[in-house]
């Protein structure tokens, strides 16, 4: 890890850290009480996507010079417009809700894991994170698509397992990623 990068991460390990505890938050409580609405579904879908588009882009912004960061653009453009489609259209059936999820997570996993690659590639320490998020992501989209679901409750519930599990994994990799940047800043004075 060069020194610009461990102080690059340095100075921004605390947004996949913030993204995470985010994701934390809602899975929690997605978890602990399952909506029967699907209005409610639409507005919790639409607000979560939303506000974590808007988060992977303040990621993408912190780190626009550094190599790969233009997958947090994309994978930030792309929740932002399916929660925004998810809040401005809210009287879709609940089909058409769990599609839109089950292809948002799925999508969000595969640009994940491509963005792990990019920056494997440019051996950015926290390559291994972003790959498990990506893949667990992914693999969590796959089983919805694979196995439709039309109960409200159950939606909630895989969402709100992938907002715990992709929260857990992001906060631990911020701090991982921390902890590494300031190893590696440590062992070159």
């Amino acid at each position: 890890m060069t020194v610009s990068s461990a102080a690059e991460i340095q100075r921004v390990w605390w947004v996949p850290v913030l993204r995470g505890v985010f994701l934390l938050v809602m899975g929690g409580f997605m978890l602990a009480n399952p909506l029967w609405s699907v209005t409610a579904l639409v507005w919790i879908f639409g607000i979560f996507a939303i506000i974590d588009g808007v988060v992977a882009l303040a990621e993408w912004f912190t780190q626009r010079k550094e190599s790969g960061a233009g997958w947090w653009l994309l994978s930030g453009l792309v929740s932002l417009v399916i929660g925004l489609v998810a809040v401005i259209f809210t009287n879709g059936t609940a089909k058409f809700i769990f599609w839109m999820i089950a292809i948002w997570v799925l999508l969000v996993g595969i640009l994940q894991i491509i963005g792990s690659i990019v920056r494997f590639r440019a051996k950015d320490a926290a390559w291994m994170w972003l790959l498990a998020s990506g893949l667990v992501s992914f693999l969590i989209g796959l089983l919805l698509i694979t196995h439709p679901q039309t109960s409200v409750k159950v939606v909630v519930v895989v969402l709100g397992l992938f907002a715990f599990v992709a929260g857990v994994l992001l906060v631990v990799g911020g701090f991982a990623a921390k902890g590494q940047a300031k190893q590696s800043q440590a062992g070159r004075v």
